[in-house]
């Protein structure tokens, strides 16, 4: 089993980047320049600190009130690229682009030109492929670092007296003094940054002498902008490039991937690599960093700023574990740094991500020209926000409909498009005027917004499927202002088509709380409830309705709408009519629009006396309870766990047992005797003992689903604290108490009963829909469906009709359960009751038992306890 967000493969990337790094310097060498050229090093390498050492927000509202700068090397996270083989070799068909999964046949060819087929060579830093090239071109998606590499690049060059000079410069900037005049790369560079600051105004002599002695790195960003004559830009480049590599210099051009086809440097002399997304190691490395480094420029670098950047940190990996959209975002590097932005000014993630998108695209429509671009100088106007979202809406919706798999659509049918909305009532321009309208706002749009961006020769995307489906939930709204039946007839003809549950998702809040209409939006919803899903579909147009109350909330839809889909989506979790997997969903769904049952944290009163006990491993018996006690109704779920993580119950001691915090502190792993408890428990270093093994897994956390993932001292260190909490002795139950509150005194077979029935728990047969997976050949073909990979815990309380008489919830099927007694008399394992979703009805017989070491932690196992009477 392999954490892929372990801490430690972030810290080897970071180790792994110094290395490169070193290597890479000493490769090239330390630039000593003659005496008469020191001050002027000097000044220079100040210029590129003063230019480089902050991060470049300039025009991002998120952080017009941020105080000071944040450092760049503070919060810069590696960039890894995979090197580019010729034609022909195998297409990695798990690649990414703009935030779709694709194989290559599925787009047209013209979209992958400049995108050469991916071998198996493996990911490499930049430092690794300067090592190694002389002449190096990064492509990458806008938005996926370049710029950012280039100046932290030139940064660390600038501040290591070993190393090599770092001349970084914008290729637009020479385009536009080529377009008047020729003169050669190298010329150009003095020329550039003349003018730029004092003591930078005469760098000729200071370049020269670098360049000759073959001491110094070249970094050229955005090949890809220069709008006009890039033919010749790119033979100036390449001329250069060939006298300063013979010297021993170092290239490095970066260019957008589809950018890079129209004019490719000569592929025999460059070595091609591409940008890859940010791994889950990468993001969870920049929010450390980030938060970090915002406390501290907030509060100063004291144990308190420290301590709430922990807790900022966890916040926004919460919100970006939650949902997968927000989750496709922070793939990319500047959407990321948005999105810690966005969370930093306290807007609430991933709830109502459509306030979230918006604030995306105000920041993109907006901003991102006077963010993004290198050289300043370049003056670039930005786009209004309102005006461009009317006609980006409808556009999206089209390309929608159109290509909801590649998301592409050509450059004809996107003006045809446009023209057909200038000519249409809202403008009614005429069909001449509303194609140059048409050319004009494309143009703008793919120019000073990024948001619709070239992926091939005559092939136009938006930069990120999330926003294409954000921005058609606009179009879809407006489609209904006029007649809201066409919005209506639309959700109902993709209600059931996962390609646009995101579009129909965001339309909802569209209205709700971007137009201010919940009204509207609630009847929106309302009909989603009424519509008909069939077949393989059934209930999916409840799961619609609960997703959209979910995400917007009883202010986007109105407190009556809220309730009526929470009463619908209740009714949908206990309906055994509908898929098991359309069941657990809505009682998933429930539990996230803040739906809690009122006797969550009730306790169920066991007197004491005589009942009927045993008859798996050992012969059944009667046995006597000699105190009452009380058990609590459900199994403790995500949520009340939560409440123990919050009181820091994981950092306090005196909530475990001397054996419970050697567990916890990673001591305690020695005394494992089992070699496959020993590999489980080396899976999960103390770091990440802070938390249940699943709690950021959705398919395991939902708040009112057992907790899962906790061993035995976590749930012990929880029953002590809830004993502190509420001033009353609690602790697991023993076997003989679990196992009373179970079978009553009559000593019934399951907690319900003694006639089974599948539909009266969460076991293996009710995923199946079969009566009897007893038969370990049955049960091992189950295992084989999909049902199996969709079968998991459900939310307690799911199964009334296998409550026990006495009104206790979930005491068969859902989760085993840990309880306080030993498994054998050499107390090696604790023992476990109850069975599980993934076991037979044989295990959830209330006589049956299971065991585990007490520091073990699967997604089988939970737990609830007892009081006992006070004397």
């Amino acid at each position: 089993m392999t954490d892929i967000n372990d801490i430690n493969a972030a810290r080897d990337a970071i180790v792994g980047e110094q290395n490169n790094y070193y290597q890479f310097i000493q490769v090239i060498g330390a630039f000593t320049p003659p005496p008469k050229l020191a001050d002027l090093r000097r000044d220079y390498l100040a210029h590129i600190e003063r230019s480089y050492r902050a991060l470049d927000f300039k025009g991002i509202p998120q952080l017009r009130t941020l105080p000071g700068e944040l450092a760049l090397e503070s919060v810069y996270v590696p960039l890894l690229a995979r090197p580019e083989q010729p034609d022909g070799d195998t297409w990695n068909r798990e690649r990414r682009l703009a935030g779709r999964s694709f194989n290559h046949d599925s787009l047209p060819e013209e979209a992958l030109h400049g995108m050469e087929r991916a071998g198996a060579a493996a990911p490499a830093q930049i430092e690794e492929a300067l090592r190694e090239k002389n002449c190096v071109v990064v492509l990458g998606d806008p938005g996926s670092g370049k710029s950012t590499m280039l100046k932290y690049l030139a940064l660390r060059l600038a501040r290591d007296p070993e190393a090599p000079l770092p001349i970084l410069l914008p290729l637009n900037a020479y385009a536009k003094t080529l377009a008047g005049r020729d003169i050669n790369l190298q010329n150009y560079l003095p020329e550039y940054f003349a003018g730029r600051a004092e003591g930078v105004a005469a760098l000729g002599p200071l370049f020269k002498e670098a360049l000759a002695n073959g001491k110094a790195v070249i970094l050229l960003d955005g090949l890809d902008e220069v709008q006009s004559n890039r033919a010749a830009l790119v033979g100036k480049v390449e001329a250069f490039a060939h006298e300063a590599v013979k010297r021993g210099n170092r290239v490095l051009v970066t260019s957008r991937l589809v950018g890079y086809r129209d004019a490719p440097l000569a592929p025999k002399d460059w070595s091609l690599y591409t940008l890859l997304d940010f791994t889950p190691e990468a993001i969870e490395t920049f929010a450390e960093k980030w938060c970090l480094t915002m406390e501290i420029s907030v509060s100063g670098d004291t144990p308190e700023a420290r301590k709430q950047a922990k807790i900022e940190q966890a916040g926004l990996l919460e919100a970006i574990d939650a949902n997968p959209g927000v989750g496709r975002l922070a793939s990319n590097p500047l959407l990321l740094t948005i999105l810690a932005l966005i969370k930093r000014q306290g807007v609430e993630l991933p709830k109502s991500r459509i306030k979230l998108y918006d604030r995306y695209l105000e920041t993109l429509i907006e901003a991102w020209n006077r963010a993004s671009a290198l050289d300043k100088s370049a003056g670039r106007e930005s786009l209004d926000y309102e005006s461009t979202l009317e006609v980006l809406g409808p556009l999206a919706l089209r390309v929608r409909e159109e290509n909801p798999t590649a998301g592409l659509v050509s450059a004809r049918q996107l003006q045809d498009w446009l023209t057909e909305h200038y000519t249409g009532e809202q403008w009614g321009l005429k069909p001449g005027p509303a194609r140059e309208k048409a050319r004009e706002f494309l143009e703008s749009v793919r120019r000073h917004s990024n948001l619709l961006v070239e992926r091939g020769e005559g092939q136009y995307g938006f930069i990120h499927l999330t926003f294409e489906e954000a921005l058609a939930a606009y179009g879809l709204v407006a489609l209904g202002q006029v007649e809201r039946q066409v919005t209506l007839d639309y959700i109902q003809k993709y209600i059931a088509d996962p390609a646009w549950r995101e579009t129909i998702l965001l339309s909802v809040g569209v209205q709700g709380l971007i137009s201010r209409q919940p009204r509207a939006a609630g009847e929106l919803v309302r009909a989603m409830l009424k519509m008909q899903c069939n077949g393989e579909n059934t209930g999916k147009n409840l799961l619609m309705a609960g997703a959209c109350l979910e995400d917007v909330g009883e202010a986007g839809l109105g407190q009556a709408t809220a309730r009526e889909v929470q009463e619908a989506l209740l009714a949908a979790s206990r309906d055994r009519s509908l898929p098991p997997a359309t069941q657990r969903d809505a009682g998933f769904s429930l539990a996230r629009t803040g739906w809690l049952p009122k006797d969550l944290d009730d306790w169920v009163e066991i007197p004491a006396g005589e009942f009927r006990y045993g008859g798996d491993d050992f012969p059944e018996r009667d046995e006597v309870i000699q105190s009452p006690f009380s058990i609590t109704k459900y199994p403790v779920t995500n949520l009340q766990f939560k409440r123990f993580k919050d009181a820091e119950g994981y950092e306090r001691q005196e909530f475990w047992s001397a054996d419970g915090w050697a567990w916890r502190s990673g001591t305690y792993d020695s005394k494992a005797t089992d070699k496959n408890l020993k590999d489980w428990l080396a899976e999960r270093p103390p770091a990440k003992r802070n938390e249940p093994w699943y709690w950021h897994d959705e398919k395991w956390n939902n708040p009112l689903a057992p907790v899962v993932g906790v061993s035995w001292f976590e749930a012990e260190a929880y029953a002590n604290w809830l004993a502190q909490k509420e001033g009353r002795p609690v602790r697991m139950p023993t076997e003989q108490e679990w196992e009373r509150a179970a079978r009553g005194t009559n000593g019934r077979e399951y907690a319900w009963g003694n006639e089974f029935d599948r539909n009266s728990l969460n076991c293996a047969e009710f995923w199946a829909d079969q009566e009897d997976l007893s038969d370990i050949d049955k049960w091992s073909e189950w295992l084989k469906t999909d049902s199996f990979k969709s079968a998991g815990t459900t939310a307690v309380g799911q199964f009334p009709a296998g409550n026990t008489p006495e009104g206790i919830s979930d005491l068969s099927g859902n989760v085993w359960e840990w309880t306080n007694s030993w498994y054998e008399d050499e107390q090696v394992n604790r023992t476990a009751r109850g069975g599980s979703w993934y076991d037979d009805r044989r295990d959830a017989r209330c006589a049956s038992r299971h065991w585990g070491g007490p520091g073990y932690f699967g997604y089988r196992l939970g737990f609830r306890l007892v009081s006992p009477a006070q004397s």
